[in-house]
């Protein structure tokens, strides 16, 4: 009889251990190959690697998310911008809080939840959809856009968690493209308390090395026409690791041989993503001891039974194996995201973005020509530090 208990409960317990195996592992084979294929500027493959993403599957945002990036690379804005409207989709039906995998979070790990971002990749993903709208001259949706990055960083949805300068920016600059110039300045102005060098100036969005002197009204010469290029720089690495991209920190703007300006940083995400774990640190280590006393007590339950081997088992899988943190992450992120907003000549086609290092020696130049978007007398782009989509 004990003997048939014995291979009861290990059968038990052999399948728990696959299932929890099975559920909390972290990316996918596919996912590292999309994301290598992707750095490496093999777009069309890194797609394909993400052709199909189960409805069910609890990483399907993140998919999503990584995906939507891909086809932006590839100049796909309506695909991506599909991709990321249903990754937003996706987090807004999550806020409903699954009782089972909240469960099996208690016994497993963290890793087993639906992914939903952290906030800052929330506001992200808004504000990375607004970019498909720009480059498709889909003005009033990217003022939509724009309107729901300013919700996800409201103060009662934000939280205790970092604000996102870039998010701002963009929300801001969306607003002024629609003739809303109080609420475009509004963000601006926001955009601008929380960089760390520079300055805005929130009645034009234009930028300036510093801020003014007290009491003294910034002088700019108002251009004819002007070009506003979101520039993205470097990666999110795997893990808690990231990538600068080469050594670049901002870049120049240049047409036919004259420099037109430079980018001003706004947000990085390896800082947002230290602060937001400096938040979630205390809750996250309190989960964390809760979750090995349940174990523990699991195991406790066998040594009652007489059966010191399988709660020795079940320590070593669940708790020496399976305890570990959940790091899944937007990887496709880039790691410094800046702008720059520059006079330019009017029927403005092509330009090139140099990428510079700290020292101003230029790492990689690229030729732009597309997206280029024009709404009045201001034309609109992006362009990030990787090889460009054939």
């Amino acid at each position: 009889m004990n003997a048939r208990r014995t291979i009861a409960c290990l059968r038990l317990v052999g399948a728990a251990i696959l299932a929890a195996l099975l559920v909390s592992g972290c990316a996918t084979p596919a996912l590292d190959a999309s994301r290598h294929d992707f750095y490496q500027g093999n777009y069309d493959k890194a797609e394909k690697e993400l052709a199909d993403i189960p409805a069910t599957d609890k990483d399907r945002v993140l998919y999503l998310m990584e995906r939507g990036t891909v086809r932006q690379a590839r100049g796909r804005y309506e695909d991506s911008s599909r991709d990321f409207i249903a990754a937003s989709d996706g987090i807004d039906k999550l806020e409903t809080y699954s009782l089972s995998r909240g469960a099996s979070s208690m016994v497993i790990n963290d890793a087993v939840q639906d992914f939903r971002g952290a906030p800052y990749e929330r506001s992200l993903l808004h504000a990375f959809t607004a970019k498909d709208f720009l480059a498709l001259g889909k003005w009033d949706d990217a003022a939509v856009e724009a309107r729901r990055i300013i919700k996800t960083l409201d103060p009662m949805a934000r939280g205790d968690y970092p604000e996102d300068a870039y998010s701002r920016y963009m929300a801001g600059f969306c607003l002024e493209l629609i003739d809303d110039p109080s609420n475009a300045a509004l963000q601006y102005r926001k955009a601008a308390g929380l960089m760390q060098s520079g300055w805005i100036n929130e009645n034009t969005g234009r930028f300036l090395a510093a801020p003014p002197a007290a009491g003294v009204a910034p002088r700019e010469a108002a251009p004819a026409h002007e070009l506003v290029c979101f520039i993205l720089i470097g990666g999110s690495g795997s893990g808690s690791s990231y990538a600068h991209g080469g050594g670049a920190v901002y870049a120049t703007v240049e047409n036919e041989g004259q420099t037109l300006g430079r980018s001003y940083h706004l947000s990085d995400t390896a800082e947002l993503a230290f602060s937001t774990e400096q938040v979630e640190a205390v809750r996250k280590a309190a989960k964390t001891v809760g979750r090995v006393l349940v174990k523990e007590a699991i195991a406790e339950s066998f040594e009652q039974r007489n059966n010191p081997f399988l709660a020795d088992l079940i320590r070593f899988v669940m708790i020496g194996l399976l305890e570990r943190p959940d790091t899944r992450r937007w990887e496709t992120l880039p790691r410094l995201l800046q702008v720059a907003r520059v006079p330019c000549p009017a029927g403005l086609k092509a330009f090139d973005v140099t990428f510079r290092n700290a020292a101003g020696t230029p790492v990689q130049t690229q030729h732009v020509v597309k997206p280029i978007s024009q709404r009045g007398n201001i034309y609109v782009s992006f362009c990030r530090d990787l090889p460009l989509a054939p």
